[in-house]
């Protein structure tokens, strides 16, 4: 199955609907920042992403990755057909995940290869956490996930230009996309791919 046709999703929290996690009133996630423009044909446009210096991007970016719950270990296979509950030991409470398989989250659309399922949970923002067949965490490579700044809950479309399309001028090169949104281990899961497959994809995305 290609990323995203197995997914999992976190709803916010009851009594917490007009304030996300992140710190955010609804009437203002409209400040979510927006990439720059597509430059012309004769600009790295994926450097210029890589490049970005913003303190207000820094700023929420990191206040994603300290909202979003980490990475389970393993896929958890009963999130396919109703909503599960996992306790996250950093933030002291439970998160639900949800199967948000969809056209939304097809990113085997975009990365060069494609693992066996994926889990999103979302808050504003989305933790995006990709499996191999045994359903084990992806920790890093090409497969691997990573958090999304705005969930395809809140909009599909801010999504796409904020998420998604940087893939397209990096090419879906891993290396570049993880050095800016890493992909998470926070559970300290067993590396994976293997050492020996990890530096092959790596080679192989500078060759691409």
């Amino acid at each position: 199955m290609p990323c995203g046709t197995t997914s999992l999703v976190s709803s916010v929290p009851q009594g917490a609907e007009d304030k996300d996690p992140l710190g955010f009133h609804r009437a203002d996630r409209s400040l979510v920042p927006l990439p720059p423009p597509l430059p012309s044909a004769n600009v790295d446009s994926c450097e210029k992403w890589l490049n970005c210096k913003s303190d207000f991007l820094a700023k929420y970016l990191s206040q994603v990755l300290r909202a979003l719950p980490s990475c389970p270990c393993a896929y958890a296979l009963e999130a396919v057909s109703s909503a599960v509950s996992l306790w996250e030991e950093h933030q002291g409470r439970s998160f639900c995940w949800r199967d948000a398989g969809g056209p939304c989250e097809r990113l085997d659309e975009y990365r060069s290869t494609a693992p066996s399922a994926c889990a999103l949970c979302s808050t504003p923002a989305a933790q995006h956490c990709c499996y191999d067949v045994s359903s084990r965490l992806l920790t890093r490579g090409k497969g691997a996930g990573a958090p999304d700044l705005v969930s395809t809950d809140v909009s599909p479309e801010l999504h796409f230009k904020v998420d998604t399309l940087p893939w397209i001028p990096c090419k879906a090169d891993c290396t570049h996309y993880h050095a800016v949104r890493p992909a998470n281990n926070g559970r300290a899961c067993a590396d994976n791919p293997p050492e020996e497959e990890y530096l092959a994809q790596l080679q192989e995305a500078k060759e691409y």
